[in-house]
């Protein structure tokens, strides 16, 4: 919201005025001191035209893409794992063949 604000040159007095909220209780806000009512979340994603968003607001987005970093990394977990086997597979039989070869 800060970088809405700053981005757009909007004083926070305008901002809150317009939201219809007191200046200090947007301080507040900005300050991550407090969160919004999800009413209030709402109104300030209609304001900033989505830029800024209700779950931003709220501290779910980042809820969720903290789960979306743990799955992406469970997957890449899984697919380093299969490499891993794959490699082990090749080695065994490069090994495998090297002792035929040797006999």
């Amino acid at each position: 919201m800060k970088e809405y604000l700053f981005k757009r040159n909007i004083p926070p007095k305008k901002f809150a005025s317009d939201l219809r909220i007191s200046v200090s209780y947007l301080y507040q806000l900005l300050r991550g001191e407090r969160k919004p009512s999800p009413e209030l979340a709402q109104k300030i994603e209609a304001y900033t035209e989505g830029e800024v968003t209700a779950l931003q607001l709220l501290g779910i987005e980042q809820e969720l893409e903290g789960q979306t970093l743990a799955e992406k990394y469970e997957k890449r977990l899984c697919n380093l794992e299969e490499t891993i086997e794959k490699i082990e597979d090749t080695l065994m039989q490069m090994e495998w063949r090297i002792s035929e070869l040797e006999l």
